[in-house]
């Protein structure tokens, strides 16, 4: 087995070690061998990672260097792929600009960063990693330095950013103080081992929290989420599918600890619940594709948080996952994405009826309640991760049944519903099986507050979509429209901390002027 484990540790650590080696080839290579390297680079990373997942076994290994735990594989897995396809969509989207060779170094540094965070077993490691990501993503960030609200982003990511890394860096400083060792898994054992968590490691998980809620772009620090996407679109797919929720998985990778400090699952509550609302209505009133899934974005990671804090782990690496697959899609797809909004306009929006409503509901149930009854799960935050999909799923259906009817509209809706409940099932019960999460330890309290949110959703969702016309409809409109001046007061209060100087908007011209009766120029 140690073999294995030697050569797994070898194929996880060639992947930051061939991104890395990529991007000091994009620096110094000519452009045809520049494109040669990074296509091998993507291609082999991708390879390693592959291998290291399947090759050697799914286990832990207590004390040393390596993550092999399979969150380790599955990060790995999905980071080297977005890579390739970012990397391959990257060359002919910036063929020409003088500007590649910087993107692509700092890409491939970035993918050398986040790799590493995901096979590290080391806190500091971890950390020199997080703040690695942070800093190339800054020259990213400022591909364009002369828009203003890039720069404007920037500022705002890097000033929140050191605050993420100060918590993060003072969160496992007080870990290693309280069980002396740097390793991860170490820490994580002797905290399941314990039969109470220390005051220093509440603090520790408390830290957390606030660095992985920074790290998420949650409300109201989530402005420079949305005005990143002045950067170019792989920029965009990058930082959305593989950055941004990497809060979450810090939550993930420490679930023993965070389940046992309540204070910092309700800290998550607190922050991510009302987020995730707001971002969800917010996202109704934007017309800019980009700008709409930059809302869904902080609006999802707040979800993800949301079912952290509840403990329900196998479902946030569920949201993690399927969540930079989307988006990284939807951002490089951005295009098409444009036409097929602008067609969904023309089409008329027909509310559900009452008739509606509980049909949809009535088929709904075919899936929910036997899940529910057959489940072994007991504890109510897991039956709840049932119930909530139910609703989703009456949702959608209702939709569809009131666009036409008749026997056929029903069969063709069981057919939505079995496909819908079947791959959430599945993919549910998989990440359940390899992540093996602690058993949640929500309270009665928390899983209430959360389907007071999911409530608050849907009545404003309704409002929004059917009845946004009339006057409390407008009003709530107007409000979504402005983001409640969030972002605004966030701004201010940044630049009155540490002021900024942004480039011009306008960049003052001498205006010429021709005199009709001397013919003089004068210029002012």
């Amino acid at each position: 087995m140690v073999g294995f484990q030697a050569i797994e540790s070898l194929f996880s650590l060639l992947v930051p070690l061939l991104f890395a080696t990529g991007a000091v080839a994009s620096g110094l290579a000519t452009n045809q061998r520049q494109r040669l390297a990074r296509s091998l680079t993507f291609k082999l990373a991708f390879v390693f990672a592959v291998a290291a997942a399947v090759g050697s076994g799914w286990w832990s290994v207590d004390g040393v260097w390596f993550n092999h735990t399979p969150l380790a594989s599955i990060m790995l897995l999905l980071i080297t792929l977005l890579g390739m396809v970012l990397g391959r969509f990257s060359e002919r989207y910036l063929a020409g600009d003088p500007g590649q060779r910087r993107f692509m170094i700092w890409l491939q540094v970035i993918l050398a960063s986040v790799a590493m965070i995901a096979i590290t077993n080391h806190l500091l490691v971890f950390l020199v990693s997080w703040i690695a990501i942070s800093v190339s993503l800054h020259q990213l960030l400022m591909f364009f330095p002369d828009r203003p609200r890039a720069a404007l982003a920037a500022h705002k990511k890097f000033i929140f950013a050191r605050i993420a890394e100060l918590c993060l860096g003072l969160a496992f400083l007080l870990l290693y103080v309280q069980y002396d060792t740097p390793f991860i898994d170490r820490i994580l054992a002797q905290v399941s081992a314990s039969t109470g968590v220390p005051v220093g490691s509440q603090i520790a998980a408390g830290l957390m929290a606030v660095a992985a809620l920074l790290k998420c772009a949650q409300v109201p620090f989530h402005g420079w989420l949305i005005q990143v996407v002045e950067s170019p679109t792989p920029v965009s797919a990058l930082l959305h599918a593989g950055v941004v929720n990497l809060g979450g998985f810090l939550m993930i990778l420490m679930a023993p600890l965070i389940s046992e400090v309540n204070a910092a699952q309700w800290l998550l509550l607190a922050v991510a619940g009302p987020t995730a609302v707001f971002a969800s209505l917010v996202m109704m009133t934007r017309i800019s594709i980009k700008v709409r899934l930059a809302w869904s974005t902080c609006s999802q990671m707040g979800w993800m948080l949301v079912e952290c804090a509840l403990g329900l782990y196998e479902l946030a690496l569920l949201h993690l996952v399927a969540h930079s697959a989307y988006k990284a899609h939807s951002f490089l797809n951005a295009g098409n994405t444009v036409e097929l909004s602008i067609k969904k306009r023309l089409v008329a929006i027909n509310e559900p009826g009452p008739r509606h409503w509980l049909s949809a509901a009535v088929l709904s149930g075919l899936f929910m309640l036997p899940t529910v009854l057959l489940s072994n799960e007991t504890a109510m935050a897991h039956v709840f991760s049932w119930v909530v999909p139910g609703i989703a799923l009456t949702i959608l259906l209702s939709e569809f049944l009131s666009a036409a009817g008749g026997v056929l509209t029903v069969a063709r809706g069981l057919i939505i519903g079995t496909v819908f409940w079947a791959l959430y099932w599945f993919q549910k019960t998989f990440f359940s099986m390899v992540l093996a999460p602690p058993e949640s330890q929500a309270s009665l309290l928390e899983v209430v507050f959360v389907a007071a949110l999911i409530a608050l959703l849907v009545r404003g969702y309704y409002q929004i979509r059917y009845h946004r016309s009339s006057p409390a409809g407008a009003r709530l409109y107007r409000f979504l429209f402005a983001a409640g001046y969030l972002d605004e007061w966030s701004t201010r209060l940044t630049l009155k901390i540490w002021p900024a100087q942004l480039p011009d908007v306008v960049r003052p011209r001498a205006v010429v002027s021709v005199s009709s009766t001397s013919g003089s120029r004068e210029s002012t």
